[in-house]
């Protein structure tokens, strides 16, 4: 089983995710964790990256945090220090709304982190971090 550890920020959790565009460049960006975000969408990420869209899906209504038509469709990501690859829903939104910490683009929901064998966060003598296990 193998794992990736995130040293977490002083106020949330965060993964970083790299995304696989259509031309099999990668683009690594930070998200929060919000195990709190629900649904069939697992990432929620900047309106601008096309050049990730594998397929689109119909738009969805959402509430919470993000509220309105939301634009969706699927994206290839992995995370680094695991052996995975997987094509998952993400939501494209001004993310600026969402008032994420510097550095952060986007959100990870429960339905990403119920990709993985394991996850959560755990504090040891350096602070606080969050793991992900296959």
């Amino acid at each position: 089983m193998s794992a990736a550890s995130f040293e977490s920020l002083s106020d949330a959790d965060i993964v970083e995710v790299e995304l696989i565009a259509l031309d099999g460049e990668s683009h690594r960006v930070w998200l929060l964790v919000d195990s709190g975000f629900t649904g069939s969408s697992s990432l929620v990420l900047p309106e601008e990256p096309s050049r990730f869209i594998r397929a689109d899906l119909p738009e969805t209504e959402t509430s919470g945090a993000l509220r309105g038509l939301q634009r969706r469709g699927w994206v290839t990501a992995r995370v680094p220090g695991l052996e995975t690859q997987r094509t998952l829903i993400a939501i494209f939104t001004d993310v600026t709304v969402l008032s994420l910490p510097d550095s952060i683009a986007g959100m990870v929901g429960l339905n990403f982190l119920r990709q993985f064998s394991r996850w959560g966060a755990e504090r040891n003598d350096a602070g606080w971090r969050f793991e992900l296990r296959d």
